[in-house]
């Protein structure tokens, strides 16, 4: 169906259909991401928005909430040049694509050009998260240390209950593991954790993934625990709430002990430190972990 410059068609995962919007878009494509609550370690960077929302519909997905339960992909056609003034108004850094959608479950059609632009570039990073194994545009590229694509994964019994409609999370490593080979630049993030069972504290399920990470030989993996704003369920009726309660910084979150704790079997399952995503300052100096950059930093 098209109408005024608008295309909608009808898309689907796992027999779920959804719809894929295509049309210009009015709004910047660049911003600088400058919403990280006091007390919350959470560099800023610049969200590059090619796309919006996500077909894969996880129970616990902040987007719910941010689109007020309208997550669909919206792809956005405008020239190049227009985004490209943009890019070059900003300041050095990274631009990410994946805080307002997932960066390749349906690629948007200004990527390959995205791609070819930051690959000139000299201090400004092009940085694609997704939890899709929709690699087949980089098996076909030169790799550039301008580019970075970083996977979101969780262990398989929590991605079988709140993320059923995404590639498995070993799909998503083997897709990491190819792309590694080929030259491109690839990161993990573990995230978020959701820690289930006696008391809100089992997480030895993350175990295993956590070895399987360690050895990949990563760039970079980081690890955010489950964090969510009150109004979510109001969307996301089946996110997981147990164990969570209300922070300082307006999240709900699990205590700190828990967290702590959590961050500590990661750390020695991976056989390292981890990045940690959106954390507290507290949690930082209970851990006596030194910062080194995160998902969203070079």
């Amino acid at each position: 169906m098209k109408k005024e410059g608008i295309l909608v068609q009808r898309g689907s995962v796992l027999g779920i259909s959804f719809t894929v919007t295509t049309r210009e878009r009015k709004s910047p494509f660049v911003r600088l991401f400058t919403k990280t609550p006091a007390g919350v370690i959470c560099p800023h960077f610049y969200e590059l928005i090619l796309s919006n929302g996500c077909p894969y519909d996880c129970a616990y997905c902040y987007l719910r909430l941010t689109f007020r339960g309208k997550k669909d992909p919206v792809l956005y056609t405008n020239r190049w040049e227009k985004v490209e003034d943009e890019i070059r108004m900003a300041g050095p850094g990274v631009f990410s694509t994946g805080e307002l959608a997932d960066s390749l479950a349906v690629l948007p059609p200004l990527l390959p050009r995205a791609i070819e632009y930051f690959r000139t570039q000299k201090d400004k990073y092009l940085l694609l998260t997704t939890k899709s194994c929709n690699t087949k545009l980089f098996e076909e590229l030169s790799p550039t240390r301008q580019v970075i694509i970083s996977f979101s994964i969780n262990a398989p019994e929590v991605a079988s209950k709140y993320e059923r409609l995404a590639p498995s999370p070993f799909d998503r490593l083997n897709a990491a593991t190819r792309l590694l080979e080929l030259g491109w630049r690839v990161r993990v993030r573990i995230d978020p954790v959701i820690i289930e069972g006696v008391q809100h504290d089992n997480i030895s399920i993350y175990r295993k993934i956590c070895k399987i990470v360690g050895q990949l030989g990563v760039e970079r993996v980081t690890v955010g625990t489950l964090r969510q704003y009150p109004g979510l369920h109001r969307f996301a009726p089946s996110a997981p709430r147990g164990g969570l309660v209300k922070a300082p910084d307006g999240r709900m979150r699990y205590s700190l002990s828990v967290r702590v704790r959590t961050y500590n079997m990661i750390a020695e399952w991976l056989g390292f430190e981890p990045a940690l995503c959106k954390e507290t300052y507290e949690v930082w100096e209970m851990l006596t972990w030194r910062y080194r950059g995160c998902n969203c930093t070079v």
